[in-house]
């Protein structure tokens, strides 16, 4: 780690004499500290994290354009070298332990040795992969992520699509349709960019069932990391809930469990992550007070995978656009549905979930799990945005969460944080 504090440190000039300290120098000094920190055996992911993005912070403080613009161009390489290779598995194909040469990887899928070996060298340059010898490529440590089956791996594949590809179609987007966001979930730049701008974004992607296949996956990516940084239990305090299904099965005096009232109906689950990590940080919540929706071939989905911490939590096939058919449960969960959406959907939605709410407990609550941008937006909020703003959707702000679910007829109660992370759980209750 000192090489690379050295390494930045080369690039400032000598100190004035007097005078404040510049910038860089304070920002270098506060990357030596990390460093240090580092060095002694800490671990924190934040503390990575603010290396990283210390580091960055120099670069561009320093940088011109002899340093900035060839970045941009290797990372550019770099990510369409691993689309490519994606996308005719040739990640698949390089065995584990051993390499393959340029040739065989051609023969495989019908290619010229010649493109392949070239595009094969843009990642061993990147050390994607590694050269054993002239011609003949393996796995680096983080190649086998980009393997077909991956889901981390498909994730780029869809950051790739619904992103960069979009970003390259802007200049003929914005000229066709104006300058100004999407205005709902067809006519954006990711269904433009595929030639069908009529269509919303899951009609494109049913076009093609390996798309399906890869975008799935890499929801269940999204899933995994979103845990490692605390899914919504970590966030809010769902022990409320227990306390309300152990009050109603002593109430009952036979032990069997009252389920005239869900407690929580997780909207657009997905495949039930979120409610299974609900589930394991109050396990007084029973099963079957639990409601699963999401569109059919989801929910079918998630049958099938049969998980046995799910077994007996109802699943149902719904469209959230439509009027929500569990009436009058405690809580509503929308995690990482609304900034898929525009605010006039988004309203829609929360309104259908306003609807739904109790009259006669005030403890009821709509929950929105999602990013929650600050001012001005970290690089991982406006990395967000930009995907989001392909697809139709946005990320928000405090002021603009405050908006649709004022124009819902709810109010904010409380924006749950926690240090360390962009998300948050925007906490709603009727007026």
């Amino acid at each position: 780690m000192k090489a690379i504090i050295d390494f930045f440190l080369s690039f400032l000039p000598s100190p004035p004499k007097l005078g404040r300290p510049s910038e860089v120098s304070l920002i270098a000094d506060a990357l030596a500290r990390d460093v240090h920190a580092f060095d002694a055996g800490a671990t924190d992911p934040q503390l990575k994290k603010g290396i990283l993005q210390k580091a960055k912070r120099i670069l561009q403080q320093v940088g011109g354009p002899e340093m900035i613009i060839p970045g941009y161009a290797v990372a550019m390489g770099e990510m369409g070298a691993t689309y490519m290779f994606m996308e005719w598995k040739m990640f698949d194909k390089i065995p584990v332990g051993a390499s393959i040469s340029y040739k065989e990887l051609a023969a495989s899928v019908g290619a010229e040795e010649a493109i392949v070996s070239r595009i094969g060298g843009m990642l061993v340059a990147t050390g994607r992969l590694i050269q054993t010898s002239s011609g003949h490529v393996t796995h680096s440590a983080s190649s086998k992520m980009f393997t077909s089956d991956h889901n981390a791996g498909n994730l780029f594949r869809v950051l790739f699509e619904h992103g960069l590809r979009g970003y390259v179609h802007w200049p003929e987007y914005f000229a066709k349709f104006g300058a100004k966001e999407p205005t709902g979930p067809s006519h954006n730049p990711f269904t433009f960019s595929w030639g069908h701008p009529e269509m919303n974004m899951w009609e494109v992607i049913a076009l093609d069932e390996e798309k399906q296949r890869v975008f799935s996956s890499s929801m269940r990516s999204m899933g995994s990391i979103a845990g490692k940084y605390g899914g919504p239990a970590s966030i809010y305090d769902f022990s409320w809930l227990g306390e309300e299904a152990s009050k109603a099965k002593l109430a009952n005096g036979n032990g069997k469990v009252n389920t005239d009232r869900p407690l929580v109906v997780d909207v657009g689950g997905s495949h039930g992550a979120t409610l299974k990590h609900i589930m394991e940080a109050v396990p007084s919540i029973p099963q079957d007070r639990c409601v699963l929706q999401d569109r059919p071939e989801v929910i079918e989905e998630a049958i099938q995978m049969d998980d046995p911490a799910l077994r007996y939590v109802r699943r149902m096939p719904h469209d959230f656009n439509n009027e929500q058919p569990v009436q009058g449960a405690l809580t509503y969960l929308l995690r990482r549905v609304l900034h898929d959406y525009g605010d006039a959907i988004c309203i829609r939605i929360l309104k259908r979930l306003a609807d739904a709410l109790p009259r006669d407990d005030e403890r009821a609550r709509v929950l929105i799990m999602d990013q929650v941008v600050s001012d001005p937006p970290t690089p991982p909020n406006a990395a967000a945005d930009m995907v989001m703003f392909n697809i139709g959707g946005k990320e928000r702000t405090v002021r603009m969460f405050d908006h649709i679910v004022g124009e819902a007829g709810m109010r904010v109660v409380k924006i749950h944080r926690r240090e360390g992370t962009e998300v948050g759980v925007v906490e709603c209750a009727l007026i």
